[in-house]
């Protein structure tokens, strides 16, 4: 197969390095369409002999390469991740939907809820998986009860800091880890709250490794892989959106009360069940196969 991506940058060329790794005997290429005039060139030069064109991020308004691939009769695969699904749904409801590329393309994103936004745009997706972990599980009993969460510079609302905040507030005695913001724009910080800033990957590994508690508040979210590194480090994790092996967020104060119990009732021990599920279902093995059957699938 000869496979051409384009979409969002960072996990375009994520999942480009993963495929070509793993399936040497194909051929995959990522071209940042989205910032750069010659890679533009070089997409439109490479997308002729193409067997199909993977966009990582959802197409609902006019694009230009994909007005290139329509034109030359390519198959596309739409994989979408997030804010593209909110575009989608904004736009049908207000009739301005692009729905050319839509009609033509295969879809899939790896959110059930994102599944479900979709479908109200009358976009039919399928789950397929792309994020694998290496895992690395924790031996360790964690130290100490904290808990962390990531909080992106100058988005802290949309993250959940406003409930972090009275999380922390309301908990006194137990630290609070916030990795992304450094929060020096944010006023009335609990002295229990620490913010960290930008982390390194064994930074955050150590955070995971120390941190029993796992936070993610985000207003709109995708498959985040935040989760899943918590739950193979054997943290208890409290998301929005409701996922094997999390705690679903219903009534914050009540699901962080029993969160706290059970890493209390563990003797602060990871939860092998979390580690056990990562290592089953997210394996690179596991998730890079069954995306390629999915390819072999659309390509025929």
């Amino acid at each position: 197969m000869n496979v051409v991506v384009n979409g969002l940058p960072y996990f375009s060329r994520k999942l480009v390095a993963d495929l070509q790794g793993f399936a040497p005997q194909h051929r995959f290429r990522f071209y940042d369409t989205y910032n750069s005039k010659i890679e533009q060139v070089k997409f439109a030069w490479a997308i002729r002999k193409a067997d199909v064109l993977i966009s990582i991020n959802g197409v609902s308004d006019r694009s230009g390469s994909m007005d290139l691939a329509l034109k030359m009769n390519k198959k596309i695969w739409f994989n979408w991740v997030g804010t593209d699904v909110l575009l989608a749904v904004e736009r049908f409801k207000n009739s301005s939907i692009f729905r050319d590329y839509i009609d033509r393309a295969v879809h899939s994103t790896d959110a059930p809820w994102l599944q479900a936004e979709l479908k109200t745009a009358q976009i039919e997706a399928k789950i397929v998986h792309s994020k694998w972990l290496d895992i690395q599980s924790n031996a360790s009993d964690f130290p100490r009860l904290q808990v962390y969460s990531y909080v992106a510079a100058n988005r802290e609302d949309f993250y959940g800091w406003n409930t972090i905040q009275q999380l922390a507030l309301a908990n006194p005695e137990i630290p609070f880890i916030i990795a992304g913001s450094d929060g020096t724009k944010l006023n009335s910080i609990p002295p229990n709250v620490q913010f960290k800033g930008w982390l390194t990957t064994q930074e955050m590994t150590e955070l995971r490794n120390t941190s029993p508690i796992f936070i993610r508040l985000a207003e709109h979210d995708g498959f985040s892989l935040s989760v899943l590194e918590a739950l193979a480090a054997g943290c208890e994790v409290i998301w929005k959106y409701p996922f094997e092996n999390c705690h679903h967020l219903k009534d914050i104060e009540v699901d962080f009360s029993k969160v706290v119990n059970l890493v209390k009732e563990r003797n602060f021990t990871p939860n092998k069940e979390n580690i056990a599920y990562i290592a089953k279902n997210f394996q690179k093995e596991v998730i890079l196969n069954n995306f390629i059957q999915e390819l072999e699938k659309i390509v025929g």
